[in-house]
């Protein structure tokens, strides 16, 4: 569509997976309206910030960056400032109180409606939107970026409400979209390119249970699989207790799913889980590892780890290492607690030193990154199947993918641009804590990946 002149937008996203999706969304249907999107807030006759709760250093930053355009607005009346996702959704009204320079608020529900709520401020001088509403039936186009990835969100919300956890009160209670336009939406995906793409839900394995008609995660791996061109399909984040062993099998037997499983155990002490409202205990977690590796072997399970929760002991700590040691996780993700308003844990002292989360979280870290280096060296001379993603951004010298699995793969370049978008055979040769290093192979692949790690701390 063409574009109307003067229409321009500028969005900075801020978090998780989904958020990143919901700006494609938002950018898709702000093109429809005539605006382009430009890379510097100069250019901008729009800027929105696409905000994150999980963690106070995310808001921060938001609010440093509104607070930077405040003399930028003073000059530039006709400049439009908006808020959208979670950051929007739990603070409403504070924002415009905070920052009466801000035009607009939208809430994780509403950011569909854009180009609406703009048309809005031609009467009214502010427009606050965060009702949650029911858009999942509604079938919605993305502008995404050319490239081998594509992240399509098969559910919104969780019904779980653990203690530490701003997402039921930012994204609200579960919500499935229907299958049909799921795989619609992933068939354009992979016409544009898109060979791999990953399902995107706060806690994905739930995905199916408000429809009502028997649909579930795993009947919806097995109709993605049949989709000719698709490389590669994954999914985050689950919860231990909707993992099924129909979902187990269904990732065993599907031969594009990604052998991979994001199951946050967030603690290994059965005490401190029952105070996070985790609905399990270290033994359950332990059950449902045992149940993974079994009837889905070679499976690799990353995890997410929190430190420094009230009332956490030296003794709950030892309790979160033992249980690293004894399930050998392919991946960590490790938090210091935060507390967060609207919680549930928000009423319990934050008790634990800064200091001490600080070294609980290294130790943590640690423990990871020399079980990983390993399991890394043990890789050495196997050949992985290992789908390209594209040029290293650290070298270009060189291509990077993920395994099977998730194992993070680069192999020399030269010759082999070829390869990009495609699953090819990489011998392994070398390693790091974090990084496969290997060679394209003429053989095929003798080994599915049993360990991976992306990265260990996601900074936000």
């Amino acid at each position: 569509m063409s574009t109307e002149q003067g229409k321009t937008v500028y969005i900075e996203t801020f978090g998780c997976q989904m958020n990143a999706s919901d700006t494609e969304v938002v950018l898709a249907r702000l093109a429809d309206d005539g605006y382009s999107q430009v890379d510097s807030v100069d250019a901008a006759s729009l800027v929105l910030y696409n905000t994150c709760s999980v963690r106070d250093g995310a808001e921060a930053k938001v609010r440093g960056r509104l607070d930077s355009l405040k003399p930028i607005k003073r000059e530039r009346k006709d400049l439009r400032i908006g808020v959208m996702g979670c950051m929007a959704q739990r603070a409403k009204e504070e924002l415009i109180q905070a920052h009466p320079h801000v035009d607009l608020v939208v809430g994780t529900d509403q950011f569909v409606h854009m180009p609406a709520l703009l048309k809005r401020l031609e009467q009214e001088q502010q427009v606050v939107a965060t009702d949650f509403g029911f858009f999942e039936s509604e079938n919605w186009s993305a502008r995404r970026r050319e490239g081998v990835n594509a992240w399509i969100p098969v559910m919104r919300g969780c019904n779980y409400n653990c203690t530490y956890c701003i997402v039921p009160k930012t994204r609200g209670r579960e919500k499935s979209r229907d299958p049909n336009l799921i795989e619609s939406e992933v068939r354009d995906a992979v016409a544009n390119g898109h060979v791999q793409v990953t399902l995107l839900g706060q806690t994905v394995d739930a995905y199916g249970k408000t429809l009502g008609d028997g649909t579930s995660l795993a009947k919806l791996l097995y109709r993605l699989n049949e989709i000719d061109g698709l490389e590669r399909l994954r999914f985050v984040t689950s919860h231990p207790k909707d993992i099924t062993d129909e979902l187990l099998i269904a990732i065993r037997d599907c031969d594009r799913v990604a052998k991979h499983l994001h199951v946050p155990a967030q603690c290994g002490s059965s005490r401190v889980l029952r105070l996070m409202g985790r609905r399990y205990t270290r033994e359950g977690y332990l059950d449902f590892v045992e149940r993974a590796r079994r009837l889905c072997p070679g499976v690799e399970i990353l995890t997410d780890i929190i430190v420094g929760f009230p009332t956490e002991t030296d003794e709950d700590f030892a309790e979160t290492m033992s249980l690293m040691r004894d399930v050998q996780f392919d991946g960590s993700y490790v938090f210091m607690y935060s507390p967060r308003p609207g919680t549930g844990a928000w009423n319990l002292p934050d008790d634990v030193p800064e200091d001490i989360k600080r070294v609980r979280c290294n130790e943590a870290l640690g423990l990871q990154l020399s079980q990983q280096e390993e399991r890394y060296g043990r890789l050495h001379g196997q050949v992985l199947s290992v789908l390209i993603e594209g040029v290293s951004k650290s070298n270009d010298q060189r291509l990077q993918g993920r395994s099977q699995g998730n194992l993070n793969v680069v192999m020399d370049r030269a010759g082999h641009d070829d390869c990009i978008g495609r699953c090819v055979p990489v011998r392994i040769n070398g390693s790091t804590n974090l990084t496969l290093y290997g060679e394209h192979a003429d053989q095929e692949p003798t080994l599915v990946g049993t360990g991976g790690l992306d990265f260990l701390r996601l900074d936000i």
